[in-house]
């Protein structure tokens, strides 16, 4: 059976409504996410839509119905409508369709479909309050913190520390509370062993994040370890000004993976092994001379510095 064509008075009975979203809409979105998606509603034959209401189907099948602004009842002015990407992982599609609408005895109708991939929220990953350096076979804590983009509670999940060949370290889970004076670094301490021989090396955290209600991704994140042999020498160093011999405080002193600050006496000790060591001297305002140091017994440096003078924020106006 063929079906009848319209005649050309039904044909001329019924306008599409064209239903357009009038700024980019990403295809890609965390699950969880609110996505405001402005739309405008025009007729190409230029009947006045003013009015018109839309249904939004959302991709659980539920149903709203959006109204045009009662203060700007002109379909071409935009109207929001915000998309929730559902806490499911993968391709979510919502619906927009204008109701049936007449307009002078012509009837109006049209959708629209818009189409978003909900991704895992993001984690990220902190690592802190380890010494610098650390002694060969000496046992140090490390705190390790995770938070999650959308502030979602992290406790319980689990946390490992593996070294250069993906051996596990340590491990543990993130405690109950966040890091004190965040609303969402969950944290916790593990306890690591340095390796019996010096040098730098470098190991990841992991964050698993599989069991919350919202999907996350996992993280990782590398950090470097500074490993030295055993100290067996007390370095002191005092920082001077050249031109008036005052300690200088605060100073920061660093021989490789070895630092110190300066006290208020200007001096500052440093446990260090034998050995031939890079001295740098660093203090806002101040220049300090590079030199080498030979450790073999206790010893004490007297570093000179000199003061800078300040710049002339005006120096390039007055040239």
């Amino acid at each position: 059976m063929t079906a009848a064509l319209p005649s050309p008075e039904e044909q001329a009975s019924s306008h599409l409504a064209v239903i357009e979203a009038y700024e980019p809409v990403p295809s890609e979105a965390a699950v969880g996410a609110d996505i405001t998606v402005p739309i405008t509603v025009t007729c190409p034959a230029g009947c006045d839509l003013a009015g018109i209401p839309l249904v939004v189907t959302t991709p659980d099948g539920s149903v709203l119905k959006l109204m045009a602004p009662e203060d700007n009842p002109d379909a071409s002015a935009a109207r929001s409508i915000t998309l929730t990407v559902p806490h499911r992982v993968g391709p979510h599609v919502w619906r927009v369709a204008a109701e049936p609408h007449e307009v002078a005895d012509i009837c109006h109708a049209g959708s629209m479909t818009l189409a978003i991939t909900g991704l895992p929220q993001p984690t990220s990953l902190a690592v802190w309050g380890m010494p610098s350096p650390v002694v060969t076979g000496q046992s140090f804590p490390v705190k390790v913190g995770a938070k999650s983009a959308a502030g979602c509670d992290l406790r319980g999940c689990p946390i490992e520390i593996r070294d250069e060949n993906d051996n596990v370290m340590a491990s543990g889970c993130l405690a109950e509370e966040p890091w004190q004076g965040t609303s969402a670094l969950y944290w916790t301490e593990l306890e690591l062993k340095a390796p019996p021989v010096s040098g730098m090396v470098a190991w990841s955290v992991r964050l698993t994040a599989a069991e919350l209600a919202l999907p996350h991704d996992g993280a990782s994140a590398r950090f470097t370890v500074a490993i030295v042999e055993p100290p067996e020498h007390r370095l002191t160093v005092k920082v001077v000004d050249q031109a008036t011999a005052a300690p200088i405080a605060d100073a920061q002193v660093r021989l490789g993976a070895y630092r110190g600050a300066t006290d208020q006496s200007g001096l500052a000790e440093i446990m260090m092994p034998k050995g031939t060591f890079d001295l740098a001297i660093w203090k806002a305002g101040y220049e300090a001379p590079a030199q080498t140091v030979a450790i073999d017994a206790d010893l004490t440096v007297e570093v000179p510095v000199v003061a800078m003078p300040e710049e002339n924020p005006d120096t390039a106006w007055l040239m």
